[in-house]
C-alpha cells in the first residue's frame, strides 16, 4: 500500500491514507513485542487502539468565503435534510447575499448528521452549515472515545509545534493593510481554508484563510490596526508528526465539530436582548445611511426588518425639524411682519470610509508628485458613427448584446498604442535612477460610472481583441461593477486609461493621471458645429474633444502628439483598420 500511494500524486487522500499505514505499521510492531514479552493486558490496549476507527470522523461542514468583502449570508433552500447520504461536489444548500446567489456544494462524502440553520436564516462567513459523518453513519457513543483515543495517541506520539502565519501578498502595490474584523479568538480551533479575518486596502476589502489545522495560540493585531504584508498575523499550533503532511491530516479529527466563532460584525443587540433580523442587503443599506438596525421596527415575517422599514425610519427621523423656542419675546410694533424664524441645518463632516473613496484620496495625492503635460484635439467621429449605426442592428440580433462607440474607440486606442508604444508604460525610477517599465499587453482602464460609483476597471489584452470581445468584456465589467462584485484583478494592471465623460456631460476635460500610468485621455461629449471641408464649403459636422494627460518625466510632447495623431486617424478613417487585420 506504501508503494502504491508513493506512486500515486501527492494529494491529500493519497497523504492520508500513508499516514494510517504508518500508524497501522508501528501498532503492529507494538503488538509484536507484546506478544515475545507476554504481556496481554498491555496488548489488550494496543489491540483496542488498533481497531477502533481512526478514520471515521464527524466534520463540520463550515461556510466557506464565496465573494470579495461578503461577511454574511441569507440561506434561501436546503438541497439535504438530515440522515441523507450525500457525495463530494454534491449540491447542499442555495444562499443569497447582496451580491448573488450562489448554492453551496459539499467537499465531504458521507452521511448528515445535523443541519445547523433553516430556511431564511443569516449566515455568517465560517460557521458551520451541517455535520457530515464522512463514512456514511456515525460513530456509536462505544465507539466515539476509542477513536479519540486514537488520534490522541498517534498525535502524541510527536507532540506539536507552533509555525507563524504570515501575511501574504494579496495585490499588486498593497504593502500594508487594515485588520477590519476577526473571526477566531485565542484557544479556538482552526482548519485549513477557515477565514480568520478581513482585511481593507484601499484597492478591496479580503477575507484571509488559514494554511493550517490547529490551535490558534496568538493573534499579533488587534482591530483597525495596520498590518504590512510579510508580517505574523497568527501563532497555531499544529501536530508536530515529523512530516510536515500529517499536520493537515490530524487537525480535523482533533477540531470539534461545533461552529465557528460569532462574527463581531453583526448589528447590536436589540433592548429586549434578541438580534435585528434583516437580510444582507438590508443590513448593508442601513450600514451606508448610519442607522442601528435594533432601532429599526420591522414589519417583515417575524419581525423581520425590510429594505422599506429602513428607508421609513430614515426619512421619518430626517423629516423631524428641530422646535422653535415656545416662548419669545412680544413684538414691539404689532402691526411690522412677523420675521419668520430659519432652523439653518448643521454642518456635518463626512469620513470617507469606503476602499473606493480612499482608493482615490490616495490616487490623487499620489498624482501631485507627476508632472502633468496635455495636448487637446478635435475629432471628427462622423465615419466610425456611421460604422457603429449600420453594424449594431446585426450584432444585437446574431450576439444578443448592443454595440457601442466606446468599444470603437478602446480598439482605435489599442490600435495607435502599437504606432507609440512609450505612452503604454509606467515611471518606476526616481531621480537618481531614472527608468520607466513599457508593457507590452495593452490594458486598457475604462472609467465606469455604477450604482455604487465611479470604478476604473481595465481590459485586459485589447491588442488581441476584437471590437465584440470587448463590447463583451465592458459588459461584465459594468454589470459586475453594477452588483459590486469586482474582482481585485479587474482593478488592478492598468498600463493605460480612457475616460468617456462626454456620455455624462461636459465639452473639455482634463484629466489626472492614476496608478502610475503615462498617459490618460478623455472624450467630450459630441456635439455638431459648422466645419469648412475640403471643397472649402461649410458643413455641419460632429465634432469630439479628446484631452490627453501624460507623465512629462519620461514623455515627451511629440511621442504624446504622435500618438493622439494616430487616435484621430483610426476614429476618423476606421476603413484603414482593414489593414491591420490578420
Amino acid at each position: 500500500l506504501a508503494q502504491a500511494v508513493r506512486q500515486a500524486p501527492p494529494s491529500f487522500a493519497c497523504r492520508r491514507w500513508l499516514t494510517m499505514h504508518r500508524r497501522l505499521h508501528r501498532l503492529f510492531a507494538a503488538r509484536v513485542r507484546c506478544q515475545r514479552e507476554r504481556r496481554p493486558a498491555q496488548w489488550m490496549r494496543i489491540s483496542h487502539l488498533h481497531t477502533a476507527r481512526p478514520l471515521l470522523a464527524v466534520k463540520p461542514f463550515n461556510l466557506a468565503d464565496i465573494g470579495e468583502g461578503i461577511t454574511e449570508v441569507q440561506l434561501v433552500e436546503w438541497f439535504i435534510k438530515e440522515g441523507d447520504t450525500i457525495s463530494e461536489m454534491d449540491r447542499i444548500c442555495q444562499v443569497e447575499s447582496d451580491k448573488a446567489s450562489v448554492e453551496i456544494t459539499s467537499r465531504y462524502s458521507g452521511k448528515v448528521l445535523k443541519i445547523h440553520h433553516k430556511t431564511n436564516d443569516t449566515v455568517a462567513v465560517g460557521s458551520a452549515l451541517i455535520d457530515i459523518d464522512v463514512e456514511g453513519q456515525s460513530d456509536s457513543p462505544a465507539e466515539a472515545p476509542a477513536a479519540s483515543s486514537s488520534s490522541s495517541s498517534s498525535t502524541a506520539s510527536f507532540g506539536t509545534k507552533v509555525v507563524p502565519f504570515h501575511l501574504a501578498d494579496i495585490g499588486e502595490g498593497i504593502t500594508e493593510v487594515q485588520l477590519v474584523e476577526w473571526y477566531v479568538k485565542e484557544g479556538d480551533m482552526v482548519e485549513e481554508m477557515q477565514n480568520l479575518c478581513q482585511v481593507e486596502s484601499d484597492k478591496a476589502t479580503v477575507e484571509i484563510t488559514s494554511r493550517y489545522s490547529g490551535k490558534l495560540v496568538k493573534r499579533h493585531y488587534k482591530v483597525n490596526d495596520i498590518a504590512h504584508v510579510g508580517e505574523v498575523l497568527v501563532e497555531i499550533e499544529v501536530p508536530n508528526t515529523g512530516e510536515e503532511s500529517e499536520a493537515s491530516t490530524s487537525a480535523p479529527v482533533a477540531a470539534a465539530p461545533t461552529a465557528a466563532p460569532a462574527r463581531s460584525a453583526s448589528p447590536p443587540a436589540r433592548a429586549t436582548g434578541g438580534k435585528a433580523k434583516a437580510t444582507p442587503p438590508v443590513r448593508k443599506l442601513a450600514k451606508e445611511m448610519g442607522i442601528d438596525l435594533a432601532s429599526v421596527p420591522g414589519t417583515g415575517p417575524e419581525g423581520r426588518v425590510l429594505k422599506e422599514d429602513v428607508l421609513a425610519f430614515a426619512t421619518a427621523g430626517a423629516g423631524t425639524p428641530a422646535q422653535a423656542p415656545a416662548g419669545g419675546p412680544a413684538a414691539a410694533a404689532p402691526a411690522a411682519p412677523a420675521r419668520p424664524i430659519v432652523v439653518a441645518p448643521g454642518d456635518t463632516e463626512v469620513k470617507i470610509t469606503d476602499a473606493t473613496g480612499k482608493a482615490m484620496v490616495k490616487a490623487m495625492m499620489a498624482s501631485l508628485s507627476v508632472p502633468h503635460m496635455g495636448i487637446h484635439e478635435e475629432v471628427d467621429p462622423s465615419a466610425m458613427m456611421d460604422l457603429q449605426r449600420r453594424l449594431k442592428g446585426s450584432v444585437l440580433k446574431k450576439h444578443d448584446m448592443k454595440l457601442s462607440m466606446t468599444a470603437f474607440l478602446v480598439k482605435a486606442m489599442s490600435m495607435a498604442i502599437s504606432e507609440v508604444p512609450l505612452v503604454n508604460s509606467k515611471f518606476t525610477g526616481n531621480e537618481q535612477n531614472p527608468a520607466y517599465v513599457l508593457y507590452g499587453s495593452h490594458n486598457i482602464s475604462v472609467a465606469i460610472g455604477s450604482k455604487r460609483g465611479l470604478v476604473v476597471p481595465n481590459v485586459k489584452n485589447c491588442q488581441a481583441l476584437s471590437v465584440l470581445d470587448i463590447q463583451r468584456e465592458m459588459l461584465r465589467l459594468q454589470k459586475a461593477a453594477d452588483e459590486g462584485g469586482l474582482s481585485i484583478d479587474d482593478i488592478r494592471g492598468g498600463t493605460i486609461s480612457l475616460s468617456n465623460i462626454g456620455v455624462v456631460g461636459g465639452t473639455y476635460a482634463r484629466p489626472v493621471l492614476f496608478d502610475g500610468q503615462a498617459v490618460i485621455g478623455a472624450l467630450g461629449r459630441t456635439r455638431e458645429e459648422p466645419k469648412v471641408n475640403a471643397e472649402r464649403q461649410v458643413v455641419i459636422r460632429p465634432v469630439m474633444n479628446v484631452s490627453w494627460s501624460a507623465d512629462h518625466r519620461h514623455i515627451d510632447g511629440v511621442s504624446l502628439a504622435l500618438f493622439s495623431n494616430a487616435f484621430k486617424r483610426y476614429v476618423e478613417f476606421p476603413d484603414e483598420w482593414a489593414l491591420e487585420l490578420r
